[in-house]
């Protein structure tokens, strides 16, 4: 009969059902498309960022940053640490057996100065504990803490994407301050080659330039060094941001391909709006936050039912060390379940499911805000594409105008029918020109590395 009811009590948990509610996925404003562009079946984000960024050195750089990044690694330690505290739950749904063995010795029968006896005593027991799961609340606990795992490695998925994509946007940086460097540098020499001749003309006293000419030409000189020195300094602080993403200490960084010469798309498909809630790690990470407060909520609830143990001990049991192996003189059991139920906790168990529940209420606000705010990075970054396009067509045709603008002044001077300040302000405008071409520029690369972080791609390449 005691063998019946200890297989009979094991069956009553397995058959028992959790409290709390089951986990459903909640209803979502989804929008159907996108504000700019026409939903497609494809998006950019199935792309590997190999794929998209095709400049060997950057691809290279990236490679090296997903090994050796220090935030990365961080986030996979803390993977490692949601992965074992969840064995540690799991463990719970599983019997804890134990080995023990004592001896004891003690003076037994009557008090000194009678008679008495000494006797030994030693023991050798396999102990067993076994919470029965009867209300499911060790499988809500583990339920809970498989989420919180889950949702720690989309964590590290995040961190990835977001590595790949700085790494990126600093590269890109990076080239476009060298091509800065390069436009600042040639507009320096041009205004030396002005300035000696501007000099020359000065002292042979023609008066054809006024000392006014040659003051002005030096202001542009000291104007293009003075651009050089800065974009200099930029361009260091840049490697050595770009060394620690790198997992380095600042250093030197190489170079691949120019700015110019970076892949650019023609096409950047968004994909569907609803893709956004499988693809994107933080919005997954967000709902398994959910699902596990949703667990917690059962957990808690549990608390309201009783909770029945079994404890128990086989082994052997002897007054002397040589008999005690002796399973015929020695054998030696236990056992004893035990149930324990709530009666008066003041509240206490009220007020915990409360907090798991409203615990499970901020989860769903911020499940939802993820989802909105993924949704706002998509159509931020296709806005912004699709005007910084039109920009840089803009920003190029200003820079044609302005060459074509210093050339005439520079005939018009030698033909001596327009002033020297004419020459520098068409100097002083192209080299404005040039440099906000090549920012324009950098914002397309930058913002396009945004739409593919946005779209959750460049995670589930090895």
């Amino acid at each position: 009969m005691k063998l019946r009811h200890l297989i009979a009590l094991p069956l009553l948990a397995v058959a028992g059902c959790a409290t709390g509610p089951d986990y459903q996925r909640p209803d979502l404003p989804v929008p159907a498309a996108w504000r700019t562009g026409e939903p497609t079946t494809n998006a950019l984000a199935e792309l590997g960022w190999a794929q998209l960024y095709r400049d060997p050195v950057l691809t290279n750089l990236i490679q090296v940053a997903l090994v050796n990044n220090k935030d990365l690694q961080i986030a996979a330690a803390r993977v490692d640490e949601a992965l074992a505290a969840y064995r540690i739950q799991r463990a719970a749904l599983f019997p804890a057996i134990n080995a023990a063995g004592d001896f004891t010795t003690a003076r037994v029968g009557n008090l000194p100065p009678a008679p008495g006896a000494e006797a030994d005593q030693y023991n050798l027991f396999g102990q067993l504990s076994y919470e029965l799961d009867v209300w499911g609340r060790v499988r809500r606990v583990k339920e809970s803490a498989l989420a919180q795992a889950l949702a720690t490695e989309d964590g590290r998925r995040t961190v990835q994407i977001g590595l790949v994509a700085s790494v990126a946007s600093t590269y890109f940086n990076l080239r476009a301050l060298d091509r800065q460097l390069e436009i600042a540098q040639e507009t320096l020499a041009s205004r030396s080659n002005s300035l000696d001749l501007t000099q020359i003309k000065f002292d042979g006293g023609n008066g054809i330039v006024s000392e006014l000419d040659v003051a002005q030409a030096e202001t542009q000189v000291a104007s293009a060094q003075s651009a050089i020195a800065s974009l200099q300094r930029q361009v260091a602080l840049t490697e050595h941001a770009l060394s620690v993403l790198l997992g380095n200490n600042p250093g030197q960084i190489e170079r691949g391909q120019s700015l110019a010469e970076q892949w650019l798309p023609d096409d950047l498909p968004a994909g569907l709006p609803s893709d956004l809630l499988l693809r994107r790690p933080d919005v997954r990470a967000a709902e398994q936050q959910l699902i596990a407060a949703n667990a917690n909520i059962g957990a808690a609830r549990a608390a309201y039912f009783p909770a029945i143990s079994l404890t128990g001990a086989l082994g052997l049991q002897s007054e002397d060390l040589g008999d005690l192996f002796d399973s015929s003189l020695s054998k030696a059991w236990s056992f004893q379940p035990s149930i324990t139920a709530p009666i008066f906790n003041a509240g206490r168990i009220r007020a915990g499911v409360r907090v798991a529940e409203a615990q499970r209420q901020g989860a769903l606000a911020n499940y939802e805000k993820s989802i909105q705010n993924a949704f706002r990075e998509v159509d931020d970054t296709l806005v912004s594409i699709a005007r910084i396009r039109e920009q840089l067509i803009a920003d190029e045709a200003v820079v044609k105008a302005e060459r074509r603008r210093l050339e005439l002044s520079n005939l018009r001077y030698e033909g001596g029918v327009a002033s020297f300040s004419d020459v520098l302000d068409a100097q002083r405008f192209l080299f404005s020109a040039e440099l906000t071409a090549v920012q324009t520029r950098n914002a397309l690369l930058n913002t396009t590395v945004q739409l593919y972080k946005a779209l959750g791609g460049g995670w589930n390449q090895p």
